[in-house]
């Protein structure tokens, strides 16, 4: 196998580790709640606590990738995440579940952006838009397996059963990458440079990057969350409501043909402002006329977004740890902040017009501002 390919592998199983332990407690709420007799506000606490950390530290595991390289810190993060689900396995009442997330949490400031950090590192002018377009599958393989292999497990063994799954999973990716995993050799001023230093020379085009994915995340996953409630007010039952909005996530799989455009084109403003627009008109067009075929359709526009945020990221600074730090923390922070809002919106108006209107114009002005993303060779 050559180093490109085993490089994109771990890659890639890192993001499964990550994806696999957040998308591993939506299926097993239901089973907590039952057991231990908790709130859903409190069920709520179990994802929400480990999306924290990485939105705290973000930018300061960037600079320790930059600073330090990949592996050590890769390392330090799988322990994390080992603590956390064996404390997870081990957890007899809430406080210790919570308890457990954090420490996950913890990892996930790192194994948040180093996969994407080392497909840059390893691909960066040769085949990037593929390697992100494939590497953007990960997600939904995570929740395809949650939802499909997890949640049936749950059902018949114990809620916890999941966790020994993705326990051994994560050994395995640990062993691999201390086995197999090697760093490219360093420049010297990448190791002495200051954290204030470093964010001062971050390229302003990074932070409007990060807007246009906060703007973008801030729709997307506001969709993602309160679509089933939507298909349950329009008649559907709640398992089918939730089957029809899972439509959105099948996009997804066309990221890799997305990544393959990417690698053949200059003009990748335009391929996300078409597709933030189209998705923009989708979303209304959801709402008017609830036809549950047009979640799909809606998914397909999507995806044009997430690889092209990713291919443009190393095209804009050098500092690959901080740059996609910074786009975790405009991702955490759309993903804490905006459902609230979106959620309010709803509650105050007593329909979900509002609410789509609100997800719809901030998914345009991510492409409204994505068009005038413009890289030299594009200019050219």
């Amino acid at each position: 196998m050559s180093r490109k390919a085993l490089y994109f592998f771990i890659s890639y199983f890192i993001s499964l580790v990550l994806a696999l332990n957040f998308q591993l407690i939506p299926p097993l709420i239901p089973h907590i709640i039952r057991e231990w007799n908790i709130t859903r506000s409190q069920a709520g606490l179990i994802t929400g606590t480990t999306a924290l950390p990485p939105m705290i530290l973000g930018l300061f595991g960037g600079y320790f990738l930059d600073r330090f390289g990949n592996k050590k810190p890769i390392m330090v993060a799988l322990s994390f995440y080992l603590l956390g689900e064996i404390l997870f396995l081990l957890a007899s009442h809430f406080s210790s579940l919570i308890l457990s997330r954090i420490i996950i949490g913890l990892g996930a400031v790192i194994l948040a952006i180093v996969g994407l950090r080392i497909l840059a590192e390893e691909f960066q002018g040769e085949n990037l838009g593929k390697a992100v377009g494939f590497w953007s599958t990960g997600l939904p393989v995570a929740a395809l397996i949650s939802f499909n292999i997890f949640s049936p497990i749950a059902v018949r063994y114990h809620w916890k059963t999941p966790m020994y799954i993705v326990l051994v999973f994560t050994i395995l990716v640990f062993t691999m990458i201390l086995l197999f995993y090697r760093e490219k050799p360093k420049r010297a001023e990448d190791n002495n440079m200051g954290f204030l230093r470093s964010i001062k020379e971050i390229p302003q085009k990074v932070w409007f990057l990060g807007t246009i994915w906060f703007l973008f995340n801030a729709g997307s996953l506001s969709f993602l969350t309160f679509a089933p409630d939507y298909f349950v007010t329009k008649g559907l039952s709640p398992a089918y409501a939730s089957s029809v909005s899972s439509l959105y996530m099948i996009g997804s799989f066309l990221s890799p043909l997305v990544g393959y455009i990417l690698d053949k084109t200059t003009r990748h403003n335009l391929i996300m402002f078409g597709g933030a627009t189209l998705l923009s008109l989708s979303l209304m067009l959801v709402y008017l006329i609830s036809f549950p075929l047009m979640i799909f359709i809606a998914g397909i526009f999507a995806v044009l977004v997430p690889p092209s945020v990713f291919y443009l990221l190393p095209k804009l600074t050098d500092k690959l740890g901080l740059g996609y730090a910074i786009l975790s923390l405009f991702v955490n922070l759309s993903s804490v902040f905006v459902p609230y809002l979106i959620g309010y919106a709803r509650d105050l108006s007593g329909t979900y017009f509002a609410s789509f209107l609100l997800m719809s114009t901030s998914i345009f002005f991510s492409g409204l501002l994505g068009l005038n993303l413009k890289l030299k060779e594009e200019i050219r």
